[in-house]
């Protein structure tokens, strides 16, 4: 729309150029039409290359300031203009202001006895049109009102102006004995002032003009009918009468006569356009209708599928054996499971009210950190801590707890909720407490507490063992059901339903990688090592080359020195080259020329082995947590993992009697040393 709107801004600021070039050039068919004709004059040529100019502004640069001020200083420099030409006209005191331009050429242009001037009707129709662009300007309702206001008087005077050219009326474009204003003077002010009324469309009466509607579409077609259709006749009637004079009823009859003629066929036209557009509108409103029955159809049994799917969750959510709370992102508990009524011996109706983030115990025991995690969109696994069930109106015991805490996040990444699994480990804590208990007997008993205290360090790692054991089948069960149910009813789901079930899915098949790495930490301290003399360079090589297979499309540089053999556990030994390996592949992936070297160093504590990369590193400032379970020092969208691998790694390398370490700096890789002391080595 807006090309057609600068088509017609730039139609008198081409009219206005052509005219001066006529000027400059003496090229008399640029300054009139005809020979006979008045030209244009300079003045009012330069004032309609501005209009154009300052109309072009407001149409695509109006939401400026830098426009909005050069529109008003073109429209104020026309106003003055047209003021000026007035007032010489008014008072008789000629101010020259229209001999400007070419003042020697224009005293020489002299039509029917009369000097070439801006035209008392002209100067007024500039007077009006720069005042109208400068109210347009502002953009506001009552300004731009009034602005189309004396558009449409500007348009009627270069119309009449038009009119009498057609007619030969002189006084409908001349003024006494003064200068008549110019046909293309006329053509250009309607053009200008059609212009401003389509940009200031959405203001008052041009409102219903500018209209989608039905009244807006009849009027854009009705009113060139009604400019050009009596001006055509009227014409006609004049020509005829020239060619064969008739009397004057005869004429206007016939004048009428086409004019009734014409508009029957023109309002015949617009009414069979109406009716076939309400027809369509009914026939649309029709199917509408039928379309919104059958939306309405569709979304019942989306939602009856979306409370199925709500109730198999919920039934799995009852039937899993451990205690699960769910909380909304204000913290604020929304429901648990049986199990959780049969751990603290109540019922869930006193969880009314509870929010997790306001609790005090929570925040004394040191555990609101976690929470906090969890709440701020990643997963995280609490330290064990205690808690008492008074504060949520419970009468079970007191018991020591450790959390899993997971959010559900939507496809923004906003929060929707945090489930919360409760890990009941009371039974160790206690068998923790009597040990201490034992530590503190009479010190004749040293012998048969130290007994104790190996007796249930063992009975620990093997409930710990078994408690991650244990866990694998409610994970399998999460896993299968999840699995079943996008099998069964995925159809049923939209994206958004099969993505969640997609989380569920591999969530839980991190939480069973999980497992495994515990049960993999738990075994490391319960089997006997197996010692033999191993290749330590054979043995980590084949573990390159297993776990690159496993990296499509990676290329990463591999070197390896002939390092020592080791007698060691063979299995231990090489889960630790696979924890170390798997971490620098892992770490590298975003370098953009990876390298991992292997290597050996003599040391006053023997053979240091090393594993070096290129890769992410870490921060040296958090080295404490590096070698503990769950520790992590990146985020897991950045790098998956358990946080179990390098514990593994410093178990094995302390059963054997060695030691682990690392160093690192931030975005320059990272290289970790062990240490297998107390066994016999030597160059492969």
């Amino acid at each position: 729309m807006k090309s057609k709107h600068n088509v017609l801004i730039f139609i008198p600021s081409l009219i206005g150029a052509l005219v001066l070039f006529g000027w400059l050039l003496d090229i008399e068919i640029l300054k009139r039409p005809r020979d006979t004709m008045v030209a244009m004059n300079p003045m009012s040529a330069v004032s309609f290359v501005f209009i154009g100019l300052a109309l072009y502004l407001n149409l695509n640069h109006s939401d400026l300031n830098k426009s909005r001020i050069a529109i008003r200083l073109i429209a104020l420099f026309v106003l003055s203009i047209g003021l000026t030409k007035l007032y010489s006209i008014i008072s008789g005191f000629d101010l020259g202001m229209d001999k400007v331009l070419f003042s020697d050429k224009i005293a020489k242009d002299i039509i029917k006895g009369i000097p070439n001037r801006m035209a008392p009707n002209t100067a007024f129709d500039f007077v009006v049109l720069g005042f109208a662009v400068f109210l347009s300007s502002y953009r506001k309702e009552v300004l731009s009102s009034i602005s189309n206001y004396l558009c449409i008087l500007v348009l009627l005077i270069g119309l009449f102006s038009v009119i009498g050219y057609v007619y030969q009326v002189q006084e409908f474009y001349g003024i006494l004995s003064y200068i008549p204003m110019a046909i293309h003077t006329a053509i250009s002010f309607i053009f200008c002032s059609f212009a401003l009324l389509l940009i200031n469309g959405h203001f008052g009466f041009m409102r219903v003009f500018t209209s989608k509607s039905s009244g807006g579409i009849l009027a854009r077609v009705l009113i060139p009918f009604l400019i050009i259709v009596p001006v055509l006749f009227g014409y006609i009637r004049i020509y005829l009468n020239r060619l064969n004079p008739v009397s004057l009823e005869l004429g206007v009859g016939f004048l009428m006569t086409g004019i009734i003629l014409t508009f029957f066929i023109l309002v015949w036209f617009v009414a069979t356009q109406l009716e076939k557009s309400d027809i369509a509108r009914t026939d649309a409103e029709r199917k509408l209708s039928e379309l919104n029955h059958e939306l309405e159809i569709l979304v019942s049994s989306k939602t009856m599928d979306l409370f199925k799917s709500e109730n198999r969750f919920r039934t799995i959510l009852e039937q899993f054996p451990y205690p699960v709370l769910t909380y909304d992102p204000q913290g604020v508990c929304t429901g648990t499971n049986f199990a959780w009524e049969e751990m603290w011996n109540t019922r869930r109706d006193v969880l009314v009210d509870y929010n997790i983030l306001k609790d005090p115990q929570i925040k004394e025991a040191g555990f609101f950190p976690f929470v906090e995690k969890a709440f701020g969109g990643e997963p995280a696994i609490s330290e064990p801590f205690p808690y008492d069930p008074k504060l949520i109106g419970s009468s079970g015991r007191n018991r020591w707890l450790q959390m899993v805490l997971y959010p559900v996040k939507n496809t923004a990444g906003n929060i929707l909720e945090v489930i919360v699994v409760h890990q009941d480990i009371t039974a160790s804590k206690e068998a923790e407490n009597e040990i201490r208990l034992l530590n503190n007997e009479l010190e004749e008993r040293v012998k048969v507490r130290t007994e104790q205290l190996v007796l249930a360090n063992k009975e620990l790692e093997s409930f710990s063992y078994s408690i991650s054991h244990d866990l694998r089948a409610p994970i399998r069960g999460i896993s299968g059901f999840t699995q079943i149910l996008m099998e069964d009813y995925g159809v049923n789901f939209d994206a958004e339903g099969k993505r969640i079930i997609g989380k569920i899915i591999e969530n839980a098949k991190q939480m069973g990688q999980l497992v495994d790495d515990l049960l993999e930490f738990s075994r490391l301290g319960r089997t006997e090592l197996a010692e033999r003399e191993i290749s330590m360079k054979e043995l980590a090589t084949t573990v390159y080359k297993e776990l690159i297979n496993l990296e499509s499309g990676r290329e990463i540089r591999f070197e390896i020195k002939d390092i020592p053999n080791v007698r060691a556990d063979q299995p231990a030994v090489r889960q630790l080259w696979v924890n170390l390996i798997s971490n620098a592949i892992k770490y590298t992936k975003k370098a953009e020329a990876p390298l991992i070297q292997i290597g050996f160093i003599e040391s006053k504590e023997g053979t240091v082995f090393y594993v070096k990369d290129n890769g992410a590193g870490f921060n040296m400032q958090y080295y404490h947590k590096l070698f503990g379970v769950f520790q992590r020092l990146h985020s897991n969208a950045d790098f998956e993992g358990t946080g179990v691998g390098l514990a593994i790694v410093k178990r094995i390398a302390s059963r054997h009697g060695g030691n682990v370490w690392a160093e690192s700096k931030e975005g320059e890789g990272a290289t970790f040393y062990f240490t297998l002391p107390g066994q016999d080595s030597k160059l492969k």
